[in-house]
């Protein structure tokens, strides 16, 4: 029997040594960082250099998604646009060897699933590597917790994405995970999820969740609570780039002039075409939204023509910024990407303009100033 061979990585000069770690994988990096103190401090200063020296930020991102399995997805800026995802589970595999306290894995190869994407329109195709984990102490949001912590460190990365679904999580667990992993200042996504909202318990979670998610940029909303659900959003402490609500029925009209955020899409709503009149009216009025652009699926299909002459003629455009506008018709056109959308624009006094794009039941409010 051959003996395995034995590379003494520990040995080589400085220079060379930095060079074979550069070369090694997310996962033989944490393997390595495992063997000993000095080898984690080794991987940790060798990340810390990749990092840093990139021209896209600092750090790598890290993505924790907690709904009916846990996961957490880790992904690093290299060429390939590589994933490496971790899987928890609390039955533990027979052949299962020890990471750290409580957590487990019975073989450090990770899965492969090939995703073909484009770039400049050539179709290409990259693998991203998934690794199941298991849990086997009593808490399983501490072990995740101390994972989360380790990579962090070690890879020189932040926790800047968060989803929970609160319906697979105990009242006081959901309210453990947005004080654990809502850190403020490097969280920029949050996605709040329930597919079953069963009472007031469950609703009130939902407050105190949005009220207290860290999230600053980017939010997703999708839950469909009872009738009668209010959230005062007023509440948020950031104005985000997006909010996207997914099952917006709960939204009253009123509402959504408190929502401060650039873009706004409000899918799956009550809407009907008088709350659109609404808002056109009382944008012509003098309003300024929060939002630059709005999108709403109302809940019937608009009747464009019974109210276009009314709310948005052509002879209301200042004939000075036609020629402009019809550059943001064509451009608007386009981003529709479909012959049937009809688009309007629609000025005020103040240079302010409205550009209404409309598909059927799906409305595009895009606001331009011209000042």
């Amino acid at each position: 029997m051959v003996a395995p061979s034995k590379f003494p990585l520990f040995h080589l000069p400085c220079l060379a040594r930095n060079e074979v770690l550069k070369q090694l994988t997310p996962i033989e990096v944490i393997i390595l960082s495992l063997c000993s103190k000095s080898a984690y401090n080794l991987c940790k200063g060798i990340q810390k250099k990749e990092t840093n020296g990139g021209c896209c930020g600092n750090g790598n991102d890290i993505e924790l998604k907690f709904s009916s399995r846990n996961e957490i997805t880790m992904t690093f800026r290299d060429p390939r646009l590589t994933t490496w995802s971790f899987y928890f589970d609390d039955s533990i595999d027979s052949r299962s060897f020890k990471v750290m306290n409580d957590l487990y894995t019975s073989s450090w190869t990770p899965k492969e699933d090939p995703v073909k994407f484009k770039i400049f329109r050539n179709e290409r195709t990259r693998f991203d590597h998934n690794l199941r984990l298991f849990t086997t102490g009593p808490d399983d949001i501490e072990v995740i917790e101390r994972w989360v912590l380790y990579l962090s460190d070690l890879f020189n990365a932040s926790l800047n994405k968060l989803h929970l679904n609160t319906e697979y999580f105990g009242i006081e667990e959901n309210k453990r995970i947005i004080n654990a992993f809502g850190t403020e200042g490097s969280m920029t996504t949050f996605h709040l999820e329930n597919g079953n909202v069963k009472g007031e318990e469950d609703e009130e979670l939902i407050r105190w969740t949005l009220e207290n998610q860290p999230a600053r940029r980017h939010l997703t909303l999708n839950f469909l609570p009872n009738e009668g659900f209010r959230f005062d959003f007023k509440t948020f402490k950031y104005y985000f780039w997006d909010i996207k609500i997914e099952k917006s029925k709960w939204i009253s009209l009123e509402k959504t002039f408190d929502i401060n955020s650039m873009i706004i899409k409000l899918l799956g709503s009550s809407f009907t075409n008088n709350d659109f009149k609404i808002i056109m009216n009382k944008w012509k009025d003098g309003w300024n939204p929060n939002w630059s652009s709005m999108k709403i699926e109302f809940s019937e299909t608009l009747d464009v023509e019974n109210f276009a002459n009314e709310y948005l003629s052509d002879n209301e455009v200042d004939p000075e910024f036609k020629p402009l506008l019809n550059v943001f018709a064509k451009l608007n056109l386009r981003l529709g990407g479909a012959e049937d959308t009809i688009v309007y624009n629609v000025s005020r006094p103040d240079k302010t303009v409205l550009t209404v794009r409309i598909k059927e039941n799906i409305a595009d409010f895009i606001l331009y100033n011209l000042r």
